[in-house]
């Protein structure tokens, strides 16, 4: 266990996402009181009082972060909007950052906080990771670090990064169970009931169309698998809709989507047996045919990739309708 003697919750300019901060600094000071261990646990901007959410919060932080010397644990929060104008404005603090870093602290952030630290060059050639939202974004202004979509967390040489805004308290746990230990760490997950073994965000990633560029035969290759997912599809007949060769549009359906052909097509009948799991009463055997899988075995190693749930485990946990509603309806495939 690694030894703390200063954690710096940072409170950057920009719109910051309020409910992250206050719950990060909730659950260091709840382990730092149950591990009787004497840390300081700071708070740190540039000015007292910053308003957030039309100014309905406010946010006070206890020390300009230009007075902190050193260290050991620093936290940089989600921002919610205006990532550009954040980064341009946060520059000096970047420089801390970096100072900081090169000292040895540890650094973690916040869902889209990870922006900032690609802006102060921390992750570059390192894995990282945020909101699965951000992640084309991400990826099209700092396309030199390593990128994975669907982590929750992800660590590399000191940098730890999260998904989503509410991912944050994975993170923290994690962290938690780092630097005071797991026993500590699962105490805290039962008392704020945090679900601690979370390690991806894949099953909460609404399917993305990736029509945001300008190919011609990759968009008409997309609207029409998606008009006929649940049709037997070969790259052959998608090829000859989008008016291409085979090897040119899996080129260039890769460059633009960020998958083949093949793999938009079933994460495209993935996305249809998720709403039909948590939106009806039909039973896996028939949703798995309605959306073109024949074979049960395929059907259920495909959604796992995706969602990381069986399909039966995927309607237990999200399902709209009453679970005795399902119980006449359910399957043997799991």
């Amino acid at each position: 266990m690694d030894k703390l003697k200063r954690i710096v919750i940072l409170v950057p300019k920009g719109n910051l996402i309020v409910s992250a901060m206050a719950g990060s600094y909730k659950l260091f000071k709840a382990a730092i009181e149950l591990s009787g261990q004497s840390i300081e646990l700071l708070l740190a901007g540039e000015k007292h009082d910053q308003g957030y959410l039309d100014d309905l919060f406010f946010v006070s932080p206890n020390i300009h972060w230009k007075e902190i010397d050193y260290a050991d644990l620093i936290i940089v929060p989600a921002i919610k909007d205006g990532l550009p104008a954040a980064i341009e404005a946060n520059q000096s603090l970047l420089i801390w950052l970096q100072k900081q870093y090169q000292k040895g602290a540890v650094i973690g952030s916040l869902c889209t906080g990870v922006f900032l630290l690609a802006a102060a060059g921390l992750v570059k050639h390192k894995r990282c990771t945020t909101h699965w939202s951000f992640g084309q974004q991400f990826s099209s202004m700092f396309p030199e670090s390593l990128f994975q979509k669907n982590n929750i967390i992800t660590e590399h040489d000191r940098i730890y990064t999260s998904g989503g805004s509410y991912s944050f308290l994975n993170l923290i746990v994690h962290l938690i169970a780092i630097y005071f230990g797991r026993e500590i760490a699962i105490h805290i997950s039962k008392i704020f009931l945090i679900d601690y073994s979370r390690t991806s965000q894949e099953e909460f990633v609404i399917f993305n169309t990736q029509k945001a560029h300008q190919n011609n035969a990759v968009i008409k290759a997309q609207a029409f698998i998606e008009a006929n997912y649940f049709e037997k599809l070969t790259i052959e007949k998608i090829a000859d809709v989008a008016k291409t060769g085979n090897r040119t549009l899996i080129r260039q359906f890769k460059k633009h989507t960020g998958n083949t052909p093949i793999e938009y097509l079933q994460r495209v009948r993935i996305e249809a047996a998720k709403s039909l799991l948590t939106n009806s009463r039909d039973t896996i055997g028939n949703i798995q045919y309605e959306i073109g899988y024949n074979d049960p075995k395929s059907f259920r190693q495909i959604f796992r990739r995706y969602t990381g749930y069986t399909p039966m485990g995927y309607r237990k946990k999200f399902s709209l309708i009453h679970e005795s509603d399902l119980t006449s309806n359910s399957s043997s495939i799991l």
